[in-house]
């Protein structure tokens, strides 16, 4: 009986892989081999995952909160379970147009985060470190900062000052991504990872070189062939889902300036203030009310048409005038 539960028990992981890998879409064209080694680094990182955390099975549930829109998998914890840990990161935002909510929500290592209904969303870490999940994803959370990317994209921006103790790590099956102070995406589909970088730097490693990719940068990695790097636009249609993702800004008492320099940083774009008398006074000047729910292109007009100056935006810039 003990060796017909275990072989049940491996055919129900494997067929929960290969869902989970059916995510990334179809796969290119790509030999055996290299497939199967593929494959079965990521089914060992799925099962390192299950044990690492939890030594019971693995369930999948549905938080009454999450219902809806993002499905998060949990290890089944009986009566004399260990409590959790302290969460990892909070739901800030959740793209679903149904109403259906878990902002709010804890996110805590060992949790796997699938937006395979077509809802992306938006984790806040400590630091203010925003992760933004892109539809069509499965991510696990490994521990604070560290994440496993096993299908789908996300998006990270870990703020604009450098710090040692505050990189974010990556790891797929083929790469490890790690930031240093930056703006970038990770998109891995099965045997293809490639990384874009917005602002800051990030070095991605396959096992075997490591790779640096700077603010306009995007380097691609498949097993058995040459990094291939390319430059990227950092503003313009390949972010705009992150920018669909990012959490709004509290501008109550807030200074104009700080929220222009939020705005044009969320939207990759130059900020231009024509003069030091105009930048004086966007410091001095206080906001108030909410744009929660707006983008931040519509944040800016919305701001904007509250205050003396006027804006245009053209060639990547934001460009602030009387």
């Amino acid at each position: 009986m003990n060796d017909e539960k275990r072989e049940d028990d491996q055919k129900a992981s494997n067929d929960t892989l290969t869902v989970l890998l059916n995510l990334a879409g179809p796969s290119p064209n790509i030999d055996k081999d290299v497939e199967d080694r593929v494959y079965a680094n990521v089914r060992n990182a799925w099962s390192t995952s299950k044990t690492r955390s939890w030594s019971r099975p693995l369930l999948w549930a549905l938080p009454v909160t999450l219902a809806a829109s993002v499905l998060v998998v949990f290890g089944w914890q009986g009566p004399d379970a260990v409590p959790r840990a302290k969460p990892v990161a909070s739901i800030v935002l959740v793209a679903d147009p149904s109403g259906a909510s878990g902002i709010g929500d804890h996110v805590y290592a060992g949790d796997v985060l699938d937006t395979s209904n077509g809802h992306g969303l938006t984790l806040a870490l400590d630091d203010d470190i925003s992760l933004r999940i892109d539809a069509h994803t499965l991510l696990k959370v490994d521990a604070a900062n560290e994440f496993t990317l096993l299908a789908g994209q996300i998006y990270i921006d870990s703020g604009d000052r450098i710090h040692s103790d505050r990189h974010v790590t990556v790891m797929t099956a083929i790469g490890v991504v790690k930031d240093i102070g930056t703006q970038f995406s990770v998109r891995f589909d099965k045997a293809d990872l490639s990384v874009a970088v917005r602002e800051g730097r990030i070095d991605l490693s396959d096992g075997h070189q490591t790779h640096s990719a700077r603010r306009g940068d995007k380097v691609t990695i498949r097993p058995g062939q040459s990094a291939r790097f390319e430059s990227v636009p950092i503003d313009g249609d390949q972010w705009n889902w992150a920018v669909a993702l990012a959490p709004s800004f509290d501008i109550e008492n807030r200074s104009l300036l700080d929220f222009l320099k939020w705005s044009s940083r969320e939207l990759g774009m130059e900020l231009v203030i024509e003069s030091n008398s105009m930048r004086i006074e966007a410091m001095r000047s206080r906001l108030h009310g909410s744009v929660d729910g707006m983008s931040p292109l519509e944040a800016i007009d919305a701001v904007m048409s509250t205050t003396k100056f006027d804006y245009s935006i053209d060639d990547g810039a934001i460009t602030i005038h009387e």
